[in-house]
């Protein structure tokens, strides 16, 4: 992507009073927290799944939850970045594409700028290695990694496609029940959009007819718990382009949210001032696709559906 460049930031730890505030000693036993979860997510074992304690856990995702609910529903990204789609719990993949975005050996999760679509969780083996991977480098680096929710960042589709039934299958059954909605709970505050550069919008799904303007999803009250809730909310996370289409109809392959048509996206980006819209939620054979003149693109960063590709956009 042709996105242009500007010096990195420095490494950033959360801002004071965001779940941070309190004594030296409690700034500094937080640090080693972070530290110590960290380490655990430099390197991939292969075959290995990392030693989670309960109670570590608990702490993390209470720290997590501080810090993503005071991000705005659209968040402001700098760039350069690298735009990450579905991940699918593909611990291993996630691992590669820090690889293959680093330098000199060097790993890009702590040389780049990312912004990851969601999906995160189901499907794949290592659901709570991916999610917790990404808590502990948000912790480290909160300005650096930045996180949207997708749509199985939502309690109602992690129970039945994986993710419960890992936690399951790796806690008993009171610390799984308490892990998996305590997740949930930070799920429902994650930012639904993001503005790369203000030129290009990212979401997980796509655009609907409640879409006007930016402030459109500025405005949009978290956590949300329930789609119901927010029309826009979930077209940011369900929708999904059709080539041929005119406008706007009822998604009725999800059904949920709508189909958007390639007049709708040229529309959007000519009001909104934007060079194009840029998001994840389906396969792609070649790990991206472009659609209405290459004002939008589908990133899919799950390669084992097609081992062979790399699946992210960097610049």
């Amino acid at each position: 992507m042709n996105i242009p460049k500007v010096p990195p930031t420095a490494i950033q730890t959360p801002p004071t009073g965001v779940g941070h505030a309190g004594s030296k000693e409690n700034k500094d036993s937080k640090k080693i927290l972070h530290e110590t979860f960290l380490k655990k997510h430099l390197q991939f074992r292969d075959g290995e799944d990392i030693n989670y304690k309960a109670k570590e856990l608990f702490g993390v995702i209470r720290e997590m939850k501080d810090i993503i609910a005071s991000e705005s529903s659209l968040l402001e990204v700098r760039a350069p970045c690298v735009i990450v789609g579905d991940i699918h719990g593909q611990y291993e993949d996630l691992h590669r594409m820090f690889i293959m975005t680093g330098r000199n050996g060097r790993s890009g999760a702590t040389m780049r700028r990312y912004l990851f679509l969601g999906d995160y969780v189901d499907r794949g083996p290592h659901s709570l290695e991916c999610i917790c991977c990404l808590f502990a480098y948000k912790l480290a680096f909160p300005r650096m990694f930045n996180l949207l929710r997708g749509n199985h960042e939502a309690a109602f589709i992690n129970k039945n496609y994986g993710f419960y039934q890992e936690l399951k299958d790796r806690f008993d059954e009171p610390q799984a029940l308490l892990l998996w909605k305590m997740f949930n709970d930070v799920f429902d505050y994650l930012p639904l959009a993001a503005l790369v550069h203000g030129k290009i919008l990212c979401m997980h799904g796509g655009i609907g007819p409640r879409l006007n303007s930016l402030d459109d999803i500025r405005n949009i009250k978290r956590p949300i718990k329930n789609m119901d809730e927010s029309e826009l909310a979930c077209d940011l996370l369900w929708a999904d382009p059709v080539i041929d289409l005119t406008g706007y109809v009822r998604n009725s392959v999800r059904g949920v949210s709508v189909c958007f048509g390639e007049d709708t996206v040229l529309r959007l980006c000519n009001n909104l001032k934007l060079d194009m819209i840029v998001r994840a939620h389906q396969m792609m054979m070649n790990g991206f696709g472009f659609f209405c003149k290459r004002k939008l693109v589908t990133v899919f960063s799950a390669p084992r559906y097609d081992p062979d590709k790399a699946n992210f956009l960097q610049n």
